[in-house]
This record gives C-alpha cells, sequence and structure tokens, in this order.
C-alpha cells in the first residue's frame, strides 16, 4: 500500500473551514488506497500571538520555555485536526513529536535538529487504519526536553518522517499552487514552474524563497524523497522537487528569489595571520547562527577586515560574540590583556539579497553579466556578489530590493509561457 505524508501550513488550518478542506485531502487519499500521515502547523498566526504573550512577561524569556510555549500551537492544530477527522467518520490519533519518536540532536532550543525518529508508534497506527496527525516544528532530546526545530520547522518535520517512513511522496500544502518563478506578490508576472530540482530548490528556499524550508529539500534530496508543493484549498497542478531531468538543461535561469532583513558586521584591522577566521567563525558556529557570505580585504600590510552578513534578527545575539572573539585577537597581536575599543566592529542593517538560480549555469554562461548589467540599468548599487555552481547572489540596499526582483525577474525572461 502507498503512503504518503502531507503536511498543512498555518494559513492552511487557519479555521474550522479550512481545516475541513485539508481534512478532505487526506480522506481521499485514504480512499484512494494509501496510507496517510498528516503534519500540521500552528493555525493561522498562533506563533507569533504567543510571541507576543510572552513579552507581555517578560523581555527575555528563556529559550527553554519559549518551547514549551510555541509546541502548544501545534498540539492544539493536531488535536482539532484528528477531531474533524473524527466528525467525518475516520478514525485518527493526534501525536506530539515525542509520541511520534522524533528525537532531536541536543538542547538547542528554538534550533533543535532532528537526531532520529522511531517509527514504531506511527506504523501501529496505520496499521490499526488510523490516520497520525502529527505535531511540526517540534521534537524530544534524550533528556525528555521539548525542543523546536525553528520557524519552518514543520516542513522539516514532514520529509523527515516521509524519509523515515520511506514514504512515496511527501506532499506540502500551502496558500499558492506550487512555485513560481518569483513571489508572485512581488512579481506579477511570476509563473508556476512544474518541477524544480532538489538543488534548485535548496538554493530557492535558503536565498529567500519562502515556499520551503531549506532543512527540509535538503532532506529530500539526502533521501530521495519527492517533494509536491500544492494549494490546499484549490485543486491545482502544484510543482514537483526531485532530482534532476536532462530537459532542465536547457533552462538557464528557474527562478528569481529575494531576502530581506540582511545585516552586515565588518571586523577591522585583524593581524593576517593563520587561523584568525577560525577564531571568529567558530564561536558563531558553536552560536549556531549561519551566516549568508563573508568577505576578506587586505586593507593595510598585514592587516585584513572581515565581513559578513547574516539575518537582522541573529544579530542582537552575535555582535557580543564577535567582539569577544575580536577583542581577543587583537590582545593577542598588540601584546596586551585587552583592548579598549570595539570600534573594531561595526554594525550596519538595511540590506537585502536579489538572486538568480538555475542548474542550467552548470553549462551557460554570460548569466552574471545580464545580471549586473540589468541592475546598473535600474540604478542599483551593488554591495557585494556570491556565486555558486547554480546561483548568482548580489547584495543591496534594501529598498532597492523589490524593483532589482522585477528587473531580474524580467531580464531572464521568467514571464514567458515557456519557463513552465
Amino acid at each position: 500500500m502507498k503512503l504518503v505524508v502531507q503536511k498543512f501550513g498555518g494559513s492552511s488550518v487557519a479555521n474550522p473551514e479550512r481545516m475541513r478542506r485539508c481534512a478532505e485531502r487526506a480522506v481521499a487519499a485514504k480512499q484512494a488506497g494509501q496510507h496517510v500521515v498528516i503534519v500540521v502547523s500552528a493555525m493561522g498566526d498562533s506563533t507569533d500571538d504567543l510571541l507576543e504573550l510572552a513579552a507581555k512577561f517578560t523581555k527575555s524569556p528563556s529559550r527553554r520555555e519559549i518551547d514549551q510555549l510555541l509546541s502548544t500551537g501545534e498540539q492544539v492544530s493536531s488535536a482539532l485536526m484528528a477531531m474533524t477527522l473524527h466528525g467525518m467518520g475516520y478514525e485518527a490519533v493526534s501525536l506530539t513529536g515525542a509520541q511520534s519518536g522524533i528525537k532531536t540532536e541536543d538542547a538547542s532550543f528554538t534550533r533543535a535538529r532532528i537526531a532520529s525518529i522511531d517509527d514504531t508508534r506511527l506504523r501501529r497506527e496505520l496499521d490499526a487504519g488510523r490516520i497520525p496527525v502529527v505535531t511540526g516544528f517540534q521534537g524530544v532530546t534524550n533528556d525528555g526536553e521539548t525542543a523546536t526545530l525553528g520557524r519552518g520547522g514543520s516542513d522539516t518535520t514532514a520529509v523527515a518522517l516521509a524519509a523515515a517512513l520511506k514514504a512515496d511522496v511527501c506532499e506540502i500544502y500551502t496558500d499558492v499552487d506550487g512555485i513560481f518563478t518569483s513571489d508572485p506578490r512581488l512579481v506579477p508576472t511570476a509563473v508556476r514552474r512544474d518541477r524544480f530540482t532538489y538543488d534548485e530548490m535548496l538554493e530557492a528556499a535558503s536565498l529567500g524563497a519562502r515556499v520551503m524550508h531549506p532543512r527540509a529539500v535538503e532532506l529530500g534530496k539526502k533521501y530521495n524523497v519527492p517533494i509536491k508543493v500544492l494549494h490546499s484549498q484549490i485543486d491545482g497542478l502544484g510543482t514537483l522537487i526531485a532530482g534532476e531531468d536532462p530537459s532542465m538543461e536547457s533552462r538557464v535561469v528557474a527562478c528569481v528569489a529575494l531576502k530581506n532583513d540582511l545585516g552586515r558586521i565588518m571586523i577591522r584591522d585583524l593581524p593576517n595571520r593563520a587561523g584568525v577566521q577560525s577564531a571568529i567563525f567558530e564561536p558563531v558556529a558553536a552560536a549556531n547562527v549561519s551566516v549568508d557570505d563573508i568577505i576578506q580585504e587586505e586593507t593595510t600590510p598585514g592587516h585584513i577586515t572581515l565581513t559578513f552578513t547574516l539575518d537582522r534578527a541573529d544579530i542582537t545575539e552575535i555582535k557580543p560574540v564577535v567582539e569577544i572573539a575580536a577583542k581577543r585577537i587583537w590582545a593577542e597581536a598588540a601584546g596586551s590583556s585587552a583592548r579598549e575599543t570595539d570600534a573594531g566592529v561595526i554594525v550596519r542593517t538595511g540590506y537585502c539579497k536579489v538572486s538568480a538560480i538555475g542548474a542550467g549555469m552548470r553549462s551557460h554562461s554570460g548569466v552574471a553579466s545580464t545580471m549586473f548589467k540589468t541592475l546598473a540599468q535600474q540604478g542599483v548599487r551593488i554591495e557585494n556578489i556570491t556565486t555558486s555552481e547554480i546561483a548568482i547572489s548580489c547584495i543591496l540596499e534594501e529598498a532597492d530590493g523589490p524593483k532589482a526582483l522585477k528587473a531580474v525577474h524580467d531580464a531572464f525572461g521568467l514571464g514567458a509561457s515557456e519557463t513552465r
């Protein structure tokens, strides 16, 4: 018997009517002879509401208590979805991450990673003919602590469960009919694509496309789980995320993405010696914070400046970490125990990143020149540039983001019918 994992996002289960429509999709799969596992996010804006509620009680809640609080949002959704299915005449059971056997690596509260899944309970429920409704976004540590997976973690939960259960497909239901060549709210000419490769979607997700969570796509690629992105309320073709198709080589750029809310940290006057980069970025990594790009410049003989961008939300936490590391380096270089000023660490916000992504870049040239020429014609100044095998990204002033996104999208002809 085939098995499908269906994940429903917060907007898809925001009210009883929407939740029932999602339940109908699970029922349809059940009636077609498939085993079904459902993963749900918190209803609507419940997560934001809970964070606002916490802020009324304290300005600095512990990460552990935040996870205890936020995990209740998905528990409400899973119980209500199970009740909805009961009302439709189908057996279902709501399960927390812990009850579903989802173990996280450690107690990195609010940023946990899935370590393993014991599928014993899930298979028992499936064998009994029930539809398990699993809380997304959360798991349990070896110490029995509830730990959440961070924003978008329900996608990760769904793909991880699909991999553990060897599901035939993982269906991600959201409020758009698949994945578009850009954000249709910002680029009206954007069109839906029938298919993306794992690599294209992984790049797009990490560079600002919000339809899929990067960790979920990474899991899909690792375990070869086909992922289908569909509209939860409207029937449509959706978009398949899977391995590469030879026909995709003919398309150079698959989509363009915009990532807002970036900040930049610059560390000046560092000695240009072995180990400096490690001394700065090891404590950043230990804080479980990802950086977007890194630039190293030699400013004077024997001295460098390191600059990196990151999510603006992480700056408050990372700035003191970087200052401590930089002070230690400066002190060692000067032969003293301390440096009195932090003037060498400069923080600035108000940046964005516009990226062009496509597997065809591996075998086609001219993408970078087209992108740079387009931005120049728009009068957009590029702060810095990063590239990968299938992506080119430009850091810009945040105010230039929307017009840059539209211009790059049009420059590559992504609104044309052949982009499908």
